[in-house]
């Protein structure tokens, strides 16, 4: 018996409609998120108590108890491919490179992740919340088309409401963050099956670290006993007493991970994390895109950072696709989650750029918003790093 709880098998996963993976189609969404396909319908009846520690058993959790795919529960991340994930954006955690310390009793482990904000995916078949996984299900079998659009599917809004868990600062996802640093590959342990950390939308609590401008943070992600691979090459399959973080694919994965993003390319993300290209003088919203820019700039001066008058997409914009350090991202960025942004979306997935809706469709900031980007620029160019301003003489603020 592979899984950490006791289990007798209900109804095995049939498959739906078409889900997300990191990229869409043309119809009308975010053009580099996933497309709505396999929703998993799967469910099990459990005839033991779960004996995951807390948050996850013993408390007001509601632990996704389904067989989420023929494979094995939800904390064993398994995709069927890359359609299996949906787009959000906002704050998250990444554990996908983690090396995690396993409990004493081996059902859960502590996991040293980074910290970001930006576009992010999560696997529909590792949602660890019930009534998450439920809702998310259920509409995106209902409405395919509504979870190819980034922050469509209900587990995006969950996550960022903070109200996925009680009490995490974070949730793990997956993201291209750190890909220019640490090279996504694969070590295949499929035939060397093992425990691994599940870290999909596992819940991350404690004190942020920021070193040089890289933050992290801890999680704490189940531990899966079964077949695996690793994200990275030439790794060890065997990594007792620790644990690495892992997921499983029974199919091919693709040799180039940008190859996931069926639309081509990421709004909102640099080139070198699969990223569409930034703005320049020749970027335009193609004809017949449908984009309203009116709605685009209301969406712009609408946001606001909390106590403040600064439209935070405009800030955002300034510094998400030409920065790494994870404090000025997150001056200019955090609080842009909770916004409405489809319209932003749709120019920058219509006309295939990153942080670029306000150029397209020349939206202007207020005062305090331009002094602002006036001050983040600097701080880029401080950090050695190049802003908007210098490479396309957009959003260069004011003093």
């Amino acid at each position: 018996m592979r899984m950490r709880c006791g289990w007798r098998l209900g109804v095995v996963a049939g498959v739906l409609s078409a889900l997300v993976g990191c990229g869409d189609d043309d119809d009308g969404g975010s053009r580099a998120t996933p497309t709505a396909a396999a929703v998993p319908t799967a469910t099990a009846t459990p005839t033991a108590t779960c004996d995951l520690p807390p948050p996850f058993c013993g408390g007001d959790f509601p632990l996704n108890t389904a067989m989420t795919t023929q494979y094995g529960p939800a904390w064993a991340d398994v995709s069927l491919s890359s359609s299996d994930f949906l787009p959000c954006f906002g704050p998250y955690a990444l554990c996908y490179y983690a090396n995690c310390t396993v409990s004493a009793d081996g059902t859960v482990s502590d996991c040293p992740c980074y910290e970001w904000f930006g576009p992010n995916f999560v696997a529909i078949n590792a949602i660890l919340n019930a009534d998450s996984y439920q809702a998310t299900v259920a509409q995106c079998t209902a409405d395919p088309a509504s979870c190819q659009v980034t922050n469509g599917a209900p587990v995006c809004a969950d996550l960022n409401r903070g109200d996925f868990y009680s009490n995490a600062t974070r949730v793990s996802t997956f993201g291209f963050y750190r890909a220019p640093v640490e090279p996504i590959g694969l070590t295949d342990c499929s035939d060397e099956p093992g425990p691994y950390a599940g870290c999909m939308t596992a819940p991350c609590t404690g004190p942020v670290t920021v070193t040089n401008g890289t933050a992290t943070i801890h999680c704490d992600c189940p531990i899966y006993d079964g077949p695996f691979q690793l994200g990275k090459d030439g790794l060890s399959c065997d990594d007792a007493p620790m644990a690495w973080s892992a997921a499983y694919n029974p199919n091919a994965a693709p040799p180039n991970p940008c190859d996931m993003v069926t639309g081509g390319c990421i709004p909102d993300a640099p080139p070198d994390q699969c990223g569409c290209p930034l703005y320049t003088s020749t970027t335009v919203l193609p004809p017949g895109s449908g984009v309203d820019c009116n709605e685009v700039c209301e969406e712009y001066t609408g946001c606001l950072k909390a106590g403040t008058s600064i439209q935070l997409g405009f800030t955002c914009d300034a510094t998400l696709c030409t920065s790494n350090d994870n404090p000025l991202v997150f001056d200019a960025c955090l609080g842009l989650q909770a916004c409405d942004l489809s319209e932003i979306f749709a120019a920058e997935s219509a006309a295939d750029c990153s942080c670029c809706a306000s150029q397209l469709c020349n939206c202007d900031a207020n005062r305090a918003t331009e002094q602002k980007i006036y001050e983040l620029d600097a701080a880029q160019r401080t950090l050695g790093e190049t802003p908007q301003c210098d490479i396309n003489g957009t959003l260069c603020g004011e003093p």
